[in-house]
């Protein structure tokens, strides 16, 4: 079965409905010819569609359908119990209930699980869906909000939930709604004031985007967005961009640092040499005042030498002066 998997735009929204193939088309093979010829589709065939159907549905749905899809996949990739499945039509094998495709469900206990299927066939295998979940499009908006409820709480679906790209002026605005299996009938899951609701078979938070543009899905455990392969690949890229760059700086900051601190290190080298240069000068000078203050005392020391020579001699002569006046005086005769 063929869906173009994308959110309608708001003029796809209002598209002329008297087009004969405004749901989309079946291409039939005339048993007798064998010439082929398209059949238009009608909203009752959306509830169960037919292997090689193609929905009208838009890109932007498709982009979302495939970018849940890779959300789901990835957050239980390692749940060996249950299956993701993208658009396979599930056969309840209940009398009366009709047997649609859906944008992703989430089945357990899968026989098999990478075998190809065109249908799941419920009796026929062990497992059944446990999380449906569908991406309105505008042309079988009834159908998905006012249809499958039932069909998928009589086929005893666990959670149903239902992500509502709807216009909101000229854009398109995101709301997410959901109904959990009580019992045997649907309750529905009250939001928080984020406006995200809680699946408590796939362990996560659904809920519109803060500008509600989009839809983001988060771990609930760790409550950190989930993100399909090309966001996840984007992310990673710019984390290890980032990480390139925090390392790159980190290395020019560690060589900044090495350079200033060889420079610093030159400095107080150059300040160490300057301070033995002058602590040698001093020495020498603390030498040479040293020397001086010898030479000063030997100086002084001599001339204290030298005076107490000169008064000894001076002494000496006046007494020997003395001695001679009184001999003179003694030999002199009396007149």
């Amino acid at each position: 079965m063929s869906t173009a998997l994308s959110y309608a735009t708001p003029d796809e929204a209002h598209e002329d409905m008297e087009d004969e193939f405004h749901y989309g088309f079946r291409t039939v093979v005339d048993g007798e010819s064998g010439e082929s010829h398209q059949v238009p589709l009608t909203p009752d065939d959306f509830l169960d569609p037919e292997e090689g159907d193609h929905f009208m549905q838009g890109t932007l749905h498709e982009l979302e359908v495939d970018r849940l899809r890779g959300i789901f996949r990835f957050h239980l990739r390692d749940r060996e119990d249950v299956t993701v499945y993208c658009d396979l039509k599930i056969e309840w094998g209940i009398p009366g209930v009709s047997n649609p495709a859906p944008d992703v469900s989430v089945i357990r206990n899968v026989t098999d699980p990478g075998r190809p299927r065109g249908t799941f066939s419920v009796p026929d295998e062990e497992g059944r869906p446990i999380f449906v979940l569908e991406v309105v499009s505008p042309r079988y908006r009834s159908q998905d909000i006012n249809d499958k409820p039932e069909i998928y709480r009589r086929a005893g679906v666990f959670e149903y939930i239902i992500v509502d790209p709807h216009l909101s002026g000229d854009k398109v605005a995101y709301e997410v709604t959901g109904h959990r299996l009580i019992g045997n009938r649907y309750i529905s899951i009250h939001p928080d004031d984020r406006g995200r609701i809680y699946s408590q078979t796939t362990d996560v938070w659904i809920g519109p985007t803060e500008s509600k543009d989009g839809v983001i899905v988060e771990d609930g455990q760790t409550g950190e967005p989930i993100l399909p392969d090309m966001e996840r690949a984007d992310a990673e890229a710019g984390r290890a961009d980032a990480e390139a760059g925090r390392a790159d700086a980190e290395a020019k900051a560690r060589k900044a640092a090495e350079e200033q601190a060889n420079i610093e290190a030159k400095r107080a080298n150059a300040e160490a040499k300057r301070a033995n240069a002058e602590a040698k000068r001093a020495d020498v000078e603390a030498k040479q005042a040293e020397a001086e203050a010898k030479a000063r005392k030997v100086a002084e020391e001599r001339a204290d030498a030298e005076a107490k020579a000169r008064k000894l001699a001076d002494e000496k002569i006046a007494e020997l002066s003395r001695r001679l006046e009184e001999i003179t005086a003694q030999v002199q005769p009396s007149s």
